[in-house]
This record gives C-alpha cells, sequence and structure tokens, in this order.
C-alpha cells in the first residue's frame, strides 16, 4: 500500500507540474484490413452545446457551480445514414510480382457495400429533475449470421467429445446502445443509473485513461461515440468551486455476482485555463488501476492533453514466441501508461491540426508471437475451422486494443478548398513497435444538398524489412446519399 500511496502522489505532481469505440469485438477482416464503422465549469454557451449534444437542458449557476435538470415535454428523435461504398484491396503490393497487371487487376477485395444504419433516441423529463433516455441502432444487414461451435461431450458415440460447427442466421442486427435515467437532488448531486457512455480520458487518437467504456477510441475515428456499461453515476458538484467528484458503481453484467461488482471515482480540479483530473478504477481479481488526466490550452490558441495510468499488475494473457505459444499472465508487477498530445485550429486558413503519442506499457515489446497468433486465426477462418483453439488466442490479442507499445498519430484538415463544399484530410499512425505505418488520404465534396462523395487511397506498409507486415494498399469511392437526422 505505501508504493501505490508513493505512486499516487507521484501522479498528482505530475498533473500539477504540466498545470475523453478499435473495438476489441471487431471482426478478423476488420483487424487485419481496417474496418468501415463531463467538464467542470459551464459556460451558457457550452451548456446549451452539452444540453443538445447530450438531450438534456441544463439550467447552470455558474457562480455556484450548480446544474438542474429542467421538465420538458417528450422528445423522439433519430437519424439515418445511407451509403455505397466501392472499395478495392490488395496485399503485398509492395514485392515485384511477374504478371503486375494479374495481380492489379485481381484485388485480394473488392466489394460494392451498401451501408443502412439508424438510430432512434427518446427523452422524457415526466417531471422536474427526473430524465428517461434510450437510443437504439439499427444497422445492415437487418439479421446477422452467427458461427461458432458446439461442445458434444464425451458418450460411447463420441468417445473423446467432438466439437461440431454450428451457423445461426437470422439474428436481428439491433443494440441498444443507451437506456438511462437521470435524477438529483438539491442541485448538488445528480445521478445516472442504467447503459451510458462514460467521458473519463482527454486523448483524442488514444486514452488509455478510458478505463470504463466498452469499446476504444478507433484512431481512424476519433470523434465516433464509445460504448458505455451499466453503471450508477454520481456527480457531485463541491458548492462555490470549479470542482467536481464522480463516482462509479459497475455491476458485473456476466456473473451478476457481487464480489465482482467494480467502482471508480475521479475528482476534476480547474486552475485558471487548466483542468486535472485523478482518480481511480478497481474490481476483484483485477489489476487496479490510477489515472491522471489534464486538458487546457497554450496562449488561447493550442489546446493539449495528457494522460497517464499505474496498474499493479495486468489482466491481458500473453504468449511467448515458442513453438506452443505458451500463454503465461503477469500479476505483480508495475505497469504504465501515458499519452501526449494537441491540436491547433486556425480560423482564417479552415486548417485543423492534430497530434498524439501514445506509451502502451501493457503492450509486447516484440510482437512476434501476436502476429503469428493473427496469421494463423485468418487461417482457420479462412478454411472455417472454427473450433481451432488459435482463434481463443486470437480473442486475447485482439482485446488488447494495441499489442505494441509505442504509437504516434496526426491528421490534417483541410476544411475549405476554394468552397467550403469541398475538403480534405491526411490520417497517419505510426505503429513504431509494430514497425508498421497507415496513410489515409481523403476528398470530401458535397455534391448538392443530398448527396456527398467520398474518395481516396489507404497505404499500409512496413517501416523495416523485419516487420511481421507485407502491407496493402486500398482505395474506397462512397457516395452518401440522403439520410439526416430527425
Amino acid at each position: 500500500m505505501k508504493k501505490i500511496a508513493a505512486l499516487l502522489v507521484v501522479l498528482a505532481l505530475a498533473g500539477i507540474g504540466f498545470a475523453q469505440e478499435a473495438d476489441s469485438t471487431a471482426s478478423l477482416e476488420d483487424e487485419l484490413f481496417g474496418g468501415d464503422t463531463e467538464a467542470a465549469v459551464l459556460t451558457p454557451e457550452e451548456a446549451n452545446a452539452e444540453s443538445k449534444k447530450e438531450g438534456m437542458s441544463l439550467h447552470g449557476d455558474l457562480k455556484n457551480v450548480s446544474l438542474s435538470l429542467e421538465s420538458k415535454a417528450v422528445r423522439i428523435g433519430g437519424n439515418l445514414s445511407s451509403e455505397l461504398t466501392l472499395g478495392y484491396l490488395w496485399t503485398d503490393p509492395y514485392r515485384k510480382k511477374a504478371d503486375a497487371k494479374k495481380a492489379f487487376l485481381n484485388p485480394a477485395i473488392a466489394q460494392l457495400r451498401p451501408t443502412i444504419g439508424a438510430n432512434l433516441f427518446f427523452d422524457a423529463r415526466p417531471v422536474q429533475d427526473l430524465k428517461l433516455y434510450g437510443k437504439f441502432m439499427f444497422e445492415f444487414p437487418f439479421e446477422k449470421s452467427l458461427n461458432g461451435a458446439l461442445s458434444v461431450p464425451k458418450s460411447p458415440l463420441a468417445p473423446k467429445g467432438a466439437d461440431i460447427p454450428i451457423s445461426i442466421n437470422g439474428s436481428p442486427n439491433m443494440k441498444i446502445w443507451e437506456l438511462y435515467t437521470d435524477f438529483s437532488t438539491k442541485d448538488i448531486a445528480f445521478f445516472r443509473f442504467g447503459k451510458h457512455t462514460v467521458k473519463w480520458g482527454t486523448g483524442y487518437f488514444y486514452s488509455p485513461a478510458d478505463v470504463i467504456n466498452l469499446s476504444r477510441i478507433d484512431p481512424e475515428k476519433p470523434t465516433a461515440d464509445r460504448e458505455g456499461p451499466v453503471s450508477l453515476r454520481t456527480h457531485i458538484v463541491i458548492p462555490r468551486t470549479q470542482y467536481n467528484i464522480w463516482l462509479y458503481l459497475l455491476p458485473d453484467t456476466e456473473s451478476f455476482k457481487p464480489q465482482y461488482t467494480a467502482g471508480a471515482a475521479k475528482a476534476e480540479l480547474v486552475f485558471g485555463d487548466w483542468e486535472w483530473g485523478i482518480g481511480g478504477w478497481y474490481r476483484y481479481e483485477k489489476a487496479p488501476r490510477l489515472i491522471s488526466t489534464l486538458s487546457g490550452s497554450i496562449a488561447g490558441k493550442v489546446a493539449v492533453f495528457a494522460e497517464g495510468v499505474f496498474a499493479w499488475g495486468s489482466d491481458i494473457t500473453y504468449y511467448k514466441d515458442d513453438d506452443e505459444l505458451t500463454a503465461y499472465t503477469v500479476k505483480n508487477k508495475p505497469f504504465f501508461q501515458a499519452t501526449l498530445g494537441g491540436s491547433y485550429t486556425h480560423a482564417d486558413s479552415h486548417t485543423m491540426l492534430a497530434m498524439q503519442y501514445y506509451y502502451n506499457g501493457f503492450g509486447y515489446t516484440d510482437t512476434k508471437a501476436a502476429d503469428r497468433i493473427t496469421d494463423a486465426a485468418a487461417a482457420a477462418i479462412k478454411s472455417k475451422s472454427y473450433s481451432d483453439p488459435t482463434l481463443g488466442k486470437y480473442g486475447d490479442i485482439t482485446a488488447m486494443g494495441n499489442k505494441g507499445q509505442h504509437y504516434i498519430a496526426f491528421t490534417i484538415s483541410q476544411n475549405k478548398i476554394g468552397t467550403e463544399d469541398l475538403t480534405a484530410s491526411l490520417f497517419q499512425q505510426f505503429s513504431i513497435t509494430e514497425k508498421e505505418g497507415m496513410t489515409t488520404l481523403s476528398l470530401n465534396w458535397n455534391i448538392f444538398k443530398f448527396v456527398q462523395m467520398r474518395t481516396g487511397p489507404t497505404f499500409s506498409y512496413p517501416l523495416s524489412s523485419s516487420a511481421a507486415t507485407k502491407g496493402s494498399i486500398g482505395y474506397n469511392l462512397s457516395f452518401k446519399l440522403g439520410g439526416g437526422k430527425f
């Protein structure tokens, strides 16, 4: 306990001195080739913006920093997205080929994919200081096929037992994204119970301090919503200060055993233009975490953010690079994660820049074992060998999110090229431990009010001859057709 207390002090001092889901449930194809799809002080403008974003009307007394829920009529709404995408992917494109023309005309993946999705929400406030909210998501294809294996126990007909591949069709492709209730007492303590997204981290492309949400930030889509768990959140506003306390109770929704209930707490303190957060997360038989976050601006122009995480032990199953890919865990050792980044927007030139470095102490220093498991899992799925034990190991690898230790990402967006209807962006990521790079270029054109076009290539490539990846080149041409909010 003395060591943990000392490290907590170090994190605190570091925060003062510098005074928010790749989804683990992504498919193997997405993992290999890339897939498609709580502020301390509120100004009046921010309070209004937050009310629109969260579907909640807030009354704010900025002198006493108090908030209250306002009673309103029921609101029902949502949005529908409709897109048609032509996509190609060429694998191992940088190796010299005997017939380059044939290789170009026969890409590894060629798809014309319709994307149709919608979300519906309701926002009801039947009485003062009570809110009921739900958000439901639907996607095409509207029914899913589930593949797996049925384990048959030992019997006279199967002395050793057996794993029989099975496939289930007709499962509705819908998801309850959020479903919760808000209520408050005396404008000091605000409660939220249900399934909802939690906003803990400050990072843009990566957020190690976000230890609660079920999905992680996708660096290629950093502003996309992340899926949250079922929890009881208590938000306490310290009267006549700019300080906030957030408390979370997270029941285990698999076994429902009380001993596996997790708890988390965070305090947010404001010092001028800077906000510092410090907190922790604990669950029985899991590695406890202490976190620290910092956000602010330099000269009011450059937004800066940082996060630090300390954990005693790791919950990840690792694998040795031996013949058996031997599994092992690390429980009694300190682990650290840290990230630092910033962003800048130039209003006159309509340019936005953002950059972030991420150190992931939970990752492999050498990813050879993880790469071998990924290759074996791809082969098992291709041959429909769903009972292959490698798939279990692959699940452990994808649960890590980032299997290496060092990452750098940045983006440049030009939001007006002669006209506001034409924009462009560049996304760049370096996975330094894996010795891989990825570059995505995108050109966006609002052809007219109900049709928008997006096109551009994506390059992934090895940064060293010793890298496991052979790289790929992809090209997408997509059209958003109608759709919108209602």
